[in-house]
């Protein structure tokens, strides 16, 4: 009877036990699984905080641009070193930040060099883009002109008769442009032989068309930089560090989109809708990210080839507007022939530009 006692005893015992464990294993489970809650928690705040941050950064750095009647101008020196500013910018960002970051990303998911791939498309699908809309935009009786000179020079060992009609098409086609642009100031030679003092009626055009390529390529990488910040969980100090790098970052992108969208002859009201519009699409990222950030894996293999395609693409649109839009169009003017000290500040401004992003690529 003492040896029935005891082995139930003993088997009570053991029951409890095994119970007690499984509590604490259910228990550490529960802990675990309630872990990445609240690391979501614990930088909610600050990404809040960034949304604000950020914009205002833009905003401080952008609007001055278009208030200022200084910016306006098209051959005054400071507008001019803002220009190339905003080109060493510009250039910067896409090839040291952008382009390093699609690298990475991309860099494993083919046996290709996909990233390459990317930014060479960016670049093509602008100039596509630069082409087809400056064709879009181009006035008729500039057009119209265009086809005389054309046909001209067809004519030129033509019959008299003929060469005197081509040259009467020409002078009704200039007439034409001169009444319909003769509000219109001429400016230098810039990089596009197509585009001169003689043309004067392309000036808005080309200003047009860099005006909204910018603003595409820009818009382009900020949501998905935005999104980057908006699904950090579980570092506080990283997200501090984004989002004053961030503040500063899109300031000067907002710096380089306000002085380009400055000398265009759009209305005050269009050029501030798209500066806002700009300001806004990084704060746009952070909120998507947040709102996405239980889910999301940035190690993926969906997550990296869509940021790093986005990337890629956005770096080739980015180097496209800086190199060609920007600098090439400011350094290529003839009055800096014989403007020495313009030309070397303007050299000063792009390396200062290019510097400044090279510098926040140390935190952002």
């Amino acid at each position: 009877m003492r040896d029935l006692l005891f082995i139930a005893a003993r088997e009570l015992l053991q029951h409890s036990h095994a119970g007690h464990g499984h509590d604490e294993h259910e228990a550490e489970e529960h802990h675990a699984g309630e872990e990445p809650a609240a690391a979501n928690v614990s930088t909610l705040d600050l990404r809040i905080i960034a949304i604000f941050v950020v914009w205002v950064g833009a905003v401080l750095f952008g609007l001055p641009t278009l208030v200022f009647k200084q910016f306006r101008s098209q051959d005054a020196a400071m507008p001019r070193m803002f220009r190339a500013f905003a080109g060493g910018t510009v250039v910067a960002l896409a090839l040291v930040h952008i382009v390093p970051e699609t690298v990475h990303q991309l860099e494993g998911l083919l046996d290709f060099h996909l990233a390459g791939c990317t930014i060479l498309f960016g670049i093509l699908a602008l100039v596509l883009v630069d082409s087809s809309l400056a064709a879009y935009m181009t006035p008729d009786s500039y057009k119209q002109e265009l086809l005389a000179k054309a046909k001209l020079h067809q004519h030129e060992h033509d019959s008299a008769s003929d060469l005197k009609q081509a040259e009467d098409d020409i002078k009704a086609a200039a007439a034409a442009a001169a009444r319909s642009h003769s509000h219109q100031c001429l400016r230098g030679l810039n990089t596009s032989g197509w585009v001169s003092s003689a043309a004067a009626p392309m000036r808005n055009v080309r200003q047009y068309v860099t005006a909204y390529t910018m603003e595409l390529g820009c818009i382009f990488h900020s949501v998905i930089i935005g999104i980057g910040v908006g699904v950090i969980t579980n570092d506080r100090g990283l997200v501090i560090t984004l989002m004053i790098a961030l503040a500063i970052h899109q300031g000067l992108e907002a710096l380089a989109l306000g002085s380009v969208l400055a000398v265009t002859s759009f209305s005050l009201v269009k050029r501030v809708v798209m500066l806002f519009l700009y300001t806004i699409t990084t704060p746009i990222g952070i909120a998507i990210g947040i709102s996405i950030a239980s889910s999301y894996d940035p190690e993926s293999i969906t997550s990296k080839a869509v940021a790093g395609v986005f990337n890629g693409v956005s770096s080739g649109m980015l180097i496209y507007i800086g190199m060609y839009q920007l600098i090439a169009e400011e350094f290529s003017r003839e009055d800096l022939l014989v403007r020495p000290r313009l030309r070397f500040g303007m050299y000063a401004a792009l390396i200062l530009g290019a510097a400044c992003m090279c510098i926040l690529g140390i935190w952002a």
